[in-house]
């Protein structure tokens, strides 16, 4: 038998009925009202289709929550990741501007030295050359490091007045470095949002949380689908349990029926024998009374030719009275009698 849920939610329960359905054999049962039904719907059994809709809709409802949940969050990184790309692309375009303002200090630098006639080679070039090393040193001094050599000529520049050309030229370089130090924290900032777009990207490698809530949306899925499945399955087996009680019943009565007509059956033998076994002595008494009545016979027979060799005798020789006579031929008639007797007492002990 199949318990069929209803035609939306196309679940079947399957239920064994083999006993049922011997039943139904043995019985012969053929009309439509004895048949049992091969499958149970769920307006059978009780269940209100409602039910069965609102448990899977609450799930459904559910199981979408947590999938948009994890959806919002996806999009909430992917939107910080953007937000940081932009980011950089931004502090590389302000690095871009800045090393174009660096590079227009030099251009000035240049446009100075040939207005105040410095040759490259000159000891006035080379010293601004070197207090620009060490205005660069103290601003990167983890990168900058000055030789002793040259620490010992700062000091002998230090102890003399600048010119023109290199207080200018110092002026145009501190103004580069302000610049300077700007694209090296923008190059810190550059490496630390791709260190963050990275180890993002790996954690969501990791922990790919679309595929946990689609894991969990289908855990709240077969969830529902067991607990109306279990309710399908309860009320069914309510009335499978009610049709069996009621098979075992109608099994019950009919093993009692054969009971009593092996019963009559048994009886019916007993009697039949005991009939067979009344014909069997009537039979024996009958051959029994054949034989005496066969040896009565043969007495009366010899008796009778001995009375009428008598007879002859005494009509012939000797002279013998009426009287005699008389009682002879009566005597043989109550003879006659009595084998008549005999044959009729057989034939009513046959009867």
């Amino acid at each position: 038998m199949q318990i069929r849920a209803n035609a939306n939610d196309n679940q079947v329960i399957s239920v064994s009925s083999a006993a049922r359905e011997r039943a139904a054999l043995r019985e012969g049962k053929g009309t439509q009202k004895n048949q049992h039904k091969s499958s149970i719907f769920a307006g059978d059994l009780g269940m209100q289709n409602d039910i069965v809709s609102q448990r899977m809709q609450r799930a459904r409802k559910k199981a979408l929550k947590m999938i948009g949940d994890a959806w919002q969050g996806d999009k909430k990184i992917d939107q910080g990741i953007a937000n940081m790309k932009d980011k950089v692309a931004m502090l590389r375009d302000e690095m871009k501007e800045n090393l174009d303002i660096i590079a227009e200090g030099d251009v000035q630098k240049e446009l100075a030295r040939q207005q105040y006639g410095v040759s490259m080679d000159s000891q006035e070039q080379k010293d601004l050359e070197l207090l620009e090393k060490r205005a660069d040193a103290q601003r990167n001094p983890s990168e900058i490091h000055l030789t002793q050599e040259e620490e010992e000529r700062l000091a002998q520049i230090d102890e003399q007045p600048l010119t023109e050309y290199q207080e200018r030229c110092l002026r145009i370089d501190s103004y580069q470095g302000t610049y300077e130090n700007r694209n090296n924290q923008i190059q810190q900032e550059i490496k630390g949002y791709n260190a963050s777009i990275r180890n993002i990207k790996i954690e969501r490698l990791k922990y790919n949380e679309m595929v946990k809530a689609q894991k969990k949306a289908d855990a709240v899925m077969d969830a529902a689908a067991d607990e109306v499945l279990g309710l399908l399955v309860s009320e069914g087996k309510d009335h499978v349990d009610e049709e069996l009680e009621e098979t075992i019943e109608e099994a019950k009565d009919k093993a009692e029926e054969k009971a009593e007509e092996e019963e009559k059956i048994e009886e019916r033998k007993e009697e039949q024998e005991a009939l067979e076994e009344r014909i069997d002595e009537a039979r024996e008494n009958s051959e029994a009374r054949e034989e005496q009545r066969k040896e009565a016979e043969e007495r009366a027979r010899e008796d009778g030719d001995l009375l009428s060799a008598m007879i002859d005798a005494g009509m012939g020789g000797v002279s013998a009275t009426s009287d005699v006579q008389s009682d002879i031929k009566n005597m043989l008639h109550k003879m006659k009698l009595l084998e008549e007797d005999i044959k009729g007492s057989m034939v009513d002990d046959m009867l």
